[in-house]
């Protein structure tokens, strides 16, 4: 049974896109087929992934009503990963106005019919409402980066109170894996303090904190996972808080 993993937060810059491509190369590095899906009209994750992307199906396929999953070109990113990569049509897509459910309802049953997956990783935006929407309304679980800033507390009750809208219009089984800490600076004064607040808010944190690394924007400038590179470039305690918060999240959907 297919697990579909959605990366989401309704503030920008959190690091959406590096939680959800590394969660695919991990998933995809244990053996597990795995499925990239990039509803962000940004394109980060498809960049990322696959930076020439022309000639494949792509996201913005999922809310036409004549969608055939028989008829998908997949873009082989890595061993056992593939990408269905963003298109410029999800632009056009985040400004229908009025009721959007039936579009949700349509990439939920679309995405759910694309077989021989073990999971599907969805990075979702933040600008674009029918997007996240979507991302959620098909998840089965949902993790979500924070900083510690002033606005990151805020942005996580605000994702709280929207997936729990998902739950109650689209999705009632949606789990709400938890809220990575990410890049946290353990000297900085502010980090503990408001790292105590999202606590005592009793918001639902992932045991694994990942620290602020120029390991991992080194990676993505390499277009690889932080594990992966070349010999003497790889930094260790990187790659195995990033390793370790991949495994709670593949926990989390029961993998």
């Amino acid at each position: 049974m297919t697990r579909i993993i959605a990366c989401a937060n309704l503030k920008g810059g959190e690091g959406k896109t590096t939680l959800a491509r590394h969660i695919a190369y991990h998933a995809a590095s244990k053996g597990l087929k795995t499925l990239a899906v990039d509803l962000d009209p940004q394109g980060n994750l498809t960049d990322s992934l696959l930076p020439d992307a022309n000639g494949y199906s792509n996201s913005a396929e999922l809310f036409d009503a004549e969608f055939s999953a028989d008829g998908l070109r997949l873009a082989a990113s890595d061993e056992n990963l593939w990408l269905l990569p963003a298109d410029a049509r999800l632009d056009a897509l985040a400004e229908i106005p009025g009721d959007r459910s039936a579009f949700v309802n349509r990439v939920r049953a679309n995405l759910r019919a694309i077989g021989g997956f073990d999971v599907i990783v969805v990075d979702t935006p933040t600008n674009a409402p029918i997007c996240y929407l979507s991302g959620l309304a098909v998840a089965d679980g949902a993790v979500s980066p924070v900083q510690m800033d002033a606005y990151g507390i805020s942005g996580a009750v605000r994702l709280t109170q929207a997936i729990q809208r998902v739950r109650a219009h689209y999705n009632p089984k949606l789990i709400h894996i938890g809220f990575v800490v990410n890049r946290f600076n353990s000297r900085a004064a502010s980090h503990g303090e408001l790292l105590a607040q999202f606590r005592a808010k009793r918001l639902r944190l992932l045991t694994t904190v990942l620290r602020e690394r120029v390991a991992v924007q080194d990676a993505l400038g390499r277009r690889t996972p932080v594990w992966r590179g070349p010999r003497g470039r790889v930094n260790t305690r990187a790659a195995r808080e990033m390793r370790a918060m991949c495994a709670e999240v593949l926990a989390g959907v029961g993998l």
